[in-house]
């Protein structure tokens, strides 16, 4: 047994080369499972850590259902005997420069906030990080005096002493503290906050630690918000849930194609030991001992090239998760996740993953090699014509497994993983059907390519069906990439197009003032607004989060006047006449908000306010895509009769529709807005900006199409080295017949063309099917609202040059053996 392990190691260095490729074909499918999963692992990590840290000790918050609570609540609360300490604190956004990131601000009462978040505090009390008692006194005295964190302070290149530079004005650096959230963060006595922000008297939230919250709660449940840390932090990851559900989804299917992958790879180092094989049970070798040195190099692959893929991966985590980072942080809450520390238990699972793949992807070609005669097998290569009934018996299986998948896609209304698991049933059923499509479609690509490369060309698409067996898979794993490039490409295309529908019917203001999310609009500016000659409406903007049935959605105020005349609202069912219930009292709910909640047209829902909760009619339902979390909207003076708020958030302005010059209406606004320090948008820049956040919002799917691709290569590029190597002795008998150099290059190169073609073909009708499973099945059970489906040809041109420019590719290395292998020597082999 040892001789026979030996004797086949051996070969690995004399033959480096294909060893090489044979290990980054199993790297590249680890890689790029660790990396996604490592990726989300990270960003998910990260979110934790951030709420923990900015939470403390704290186990309750208490605050308004909406806008700030009036700080003389504090002293009543403190003698609560339920309540053992607490901290007031006010929690806001504030913007570097005029057109900078936002920055979370805490202002935070020193003194009591040190129970509270003794992390926080720690920092910038006077005995600690060098601080002098001056710089201690002029924090909690000066209101332009506050503390950054290192990784912001690291980012604007600005350290202690410096001055920091904001849309609402230069503040003196007099500390710099250790942040392990990764958010950015600035830290101002709570009373600098007040001054800061316009709220004096007021705050946002008083953070608690509660020895009883039952009773704490039967004495201040009206007219406040009580959340414990418990359903805090249900409400957060909630309101990742979608996300997180689209990073497993992108995960899996990373294994899906990362498997085919390393299955390709372990068939092509059976198949190119096959002469060896032959000649060792030749030589006296049993089956066993045989099978025994296989499985040791098909190991000693699999841990090698699982060791590789798991550090590839966990580099390529590093920048997932950046991506991620950016795109919660567009779409929720601001997020910079820090890359997962090494772990040798990358390694394990890296491991574990290619051992298991590269033994699946054996099991079948090494059944085949132990089966065959010694004799048989040391010509090195053998014929695999598949029959007809063979072909018919594997596309048969391939239609069960796609009913199969019809009915789990049936049943996703159970779980959207009942979704996911139809989708790759269905992926994996239509791989079955390559057999069928071969045997389909070479018959008028053998015509083809006899125009185009006469007898070579010939021969190339006869070869392809010839060993179906070996170019089937490689076919089926390129197709479900190219597949996945075409239905995401369909999906973001359509997704697109609907959102700019909705942007062109539901955001028509001429401008909007305020939309970034730092600055509320004052309540006499918009006064001073309508008094301007020339607007016709003004759409006063609030949106609030809620729980609702212990799960997030938002509540937003309008004025629903102002949109019946001026905005083209998509209604589920209905049109503009839903308006008028709404300026009485009714609300109505988005799509997502509908769906989510089994709420329909004339159902009632129930919105807690200051006062208690308020049953309200449901007028109607809209489409909308501006939160998956769901949106209950009415008229603004309901809203302030339910939560007793004027805050505004943004104004979204409509210029009379009689006026010649609109231009100079909106000079004025603007001109007055900046006096006031407001941002402005036009509703060209307003839609500029969310289309902006929607592409970053896909760059990490984009990534994992551009990975599935790479994968898909390896796939192609090994199939055409094992169909290489089988044919040694043919490319020599061609040679001998007098085929030159140049029309064998030509072979192989059209041999892995045309597995490029039939593997486009094949993703045309997969791709296509697989958009509308996304669109109208994973879409809407994630995201409850509807994607109107929009053809465009870029997905389909996109895939088409990648599967031309991959298959190519493919073929360089085996070109690259056929133009420096000699006749002679392939026939002398035999």
């Amino acid at each position: 047994m040892k001789i026979v392990i030996k004797a086949f190691l051996r070969y690995l260095l004399r033959r480096r080369s294909l060893s090489v490729l044979q290990l980054l074909g199993i790297a590249c499918g680890v890689a790029a499972v660790v990396g996604m999963t490592l990726s989300a692992k990270s960003a998910l990590s990260s979110f934790n850590e951030a709420v923990e840290f900015l939470r403390g000790k704290a186990t309750h918050l208490i605050e308004r259902p909406a806008g700030p609570m009036e700080e003389d609540i504090i002293a009543k609360i403190m003698h609560d005997p339920a309540v053992d300490f607490l901290a007031p604190t006010i929690d806001r956004r504030i913007r570097l420069t005029n057109d900078g990131d936002l920055i979370r601000v805490l202002g935070i009462e020193l003194f009591l906030d040190r129970t509270i978040r003794p992390e926080i505090t720690r920092a910038v009390r006077s005995e600690e990080k060098g601080i002098s008692r001056d710089e201690f006194f002029d924090f909690l005295l000066n209101d332009k005096s506050v503390f950054i964190d290192r990784n912001l302070a690291t980012q604007l290149k600005i350290s202690k002493g410096n001055t920091l530079e904001t849309s609402r004005g230069s503040f003196n650096v007099v500390g710099i503290f250790s942040n392990p959230t990764g958010e950015p963060l600035i830290l101002m006595d709570i009373g600098n906050a007040q001054r800061l922000f316009n709220m004096n008297g007021n705050i946002d939230r008083i953070d608690l630690i509660l020895n009883d919250e039952s009773a704490f709660r039967s004495r201040w449940e009206t007219g406040f918000k009580i959340e414990s840390n418990r359903q805090r932090m249900e409400t957060l990851t909630a309101l990742l849930g979608a996300f997180r559900l689209n990073l497993q989804a992108l995960s899996l299917l990373a294994l899906f194609v990362g498997v085919f992958l390393i299955y390709n790879t372990a068939m092509f180092t059976v198949v190119n030991r096959r002469r060896d094989a032959g000649i060792m049970r030749s030589l006296g070798a049993n089956r066993n001992e045989i099978l025994g040195a296989f499985l040791s190099e098909i190991l000693l692959f699999g841990i090698t090239g699982g060791a590789i893929g798991s550090v590839l991966g966990y580099l390529l985590s590093r920048f997932l998760t950046g991506l991620m980072g950016s795109t919660i942080s567009s779409l929720y809450f601001f997020l910079s996740p820090s890359p997962l520390s090494w772990s040798w238990w990358n390694i394990v699972a890296g491991i574990l993953l290619g051992c298991g793949a590269s033994i699946l992807g054996s099991v079948s070609p090494l059944i085949e090699l132990i089966r065959t005669e010694p004799a048989i097998t040391t010509y090195g290569r053998t014929y695999h014509r598949i029959s007809s009934k063979t072909v018919k018996k594997i596309t048969l299986i391939g239609l069960g497994i796609i009913m199969l998948s019809v009915l789990l896609l049936g049943m996703s209304y159970l779980h959207v993983y009942v979704g996911f698991a139809g989708t790759f049933v269905f992926l994996l059923g239509v791989s079955h059907l390559t057999g069928l499509i071969l045997v389909v479609i070479i018959p008028p690509m053998r015509n083809l390519f006899n125009l185009i490369g006469k007898t070579a060309g010939k021969i190339a698409a006869g070869n392809i069906l010839l060993n179906m067996n070996r170019t089937s898979i490689a076919v089926a794993a390129f197709m479900i990439a190219l597949s996945m490039s075409i239905g995401l490409g369909s999906l973001i295309n359509s997704f697109r197009q609907s959102l700019i529908w909705w942007m062109n019917s539901q955001l028509r203001g001429d401008i909007y003032i305020s939309t970034r999310g730092d600055v509320e609009v004052p309540l006499d500016f918009y006064e001073e607004l309508r008094k301007i000659k020339g607007i016709g409406g003004i759409d006063i903007f609030r949106t609030l989060q809620i729980s609702y049935n212990n799960i997030p959605a938002y509540i937003t105020a309008i004025d629903a006047s102002v949109l019946q005349k001026y905005a083209r609202f998509g209604w589920v069912k209905g049109g503009d006449e839903n308006w008028e219930p709404v300026k009485t009292g009714s609300v109505i709910v988005s799509e997502s908000f509908a769906r989510r909640f089994n709420i329909k047209k004339g159902d009632t829902v129930y919105v807690k306010g200051i006062n208690g909760t308020s049953p309200l009619s449901v007028a109607a339902v809209f489409y909308d895509y501006a939160s998956e979390h769901g949106v209950i909207m009415m008229d603004r003076s309901i809203f302030i009769k339910l939560f007793n708020d004027r805050t505004i958030n943004s104004l979204g302005i409509f210029i009379d529709t009689t006026q010649q010059d609109k231009q100079t209406i909106i000079k004025e606004v603007k001109r007055r807005a900046k006096n006031r320090g407001l941002p402005t948008s036009t509703r060209d820049q307003f839609h500029s900006r969310i289309l902006s956040v929607f592409d970053n919002t896909f760059a990490v799917t984009s990534s994992m199409r551009i990975i599935a691709i790479i994968v898909a290569f390896f796939g192609i590029a090994g199939a055409l080295m094992t169909l290489f190597v089988e044919r040694q002795r043919e490319f020599g008998i061609y040679r001998a017949l007098g085929f030159s150099t140049k029309q064998i290059a030509s072979i192989t190169l059209l041999e892995g063309i045309g597995m490029g073609i039939i593997s486009f073909v094949m993703s045309i009708g997969t791709g296509t099917a697989l958009a509308f499973i996304l669109i109208k099945v994973i879409n809407l059970r994630s995201f409850n609202w509807t994607i109107f489906y929009h053809f465009s040809m870029n997905p389909y041109i996109v895939t088409l040059l990648t599967a031309l420019f991959a298959s190519i590719g493919a073929c360089l290395y085996p070109l690259w053996k056929v133009f420096r292998t000699y006749p002679q020597m392939q026939i002398r082999e035999e």
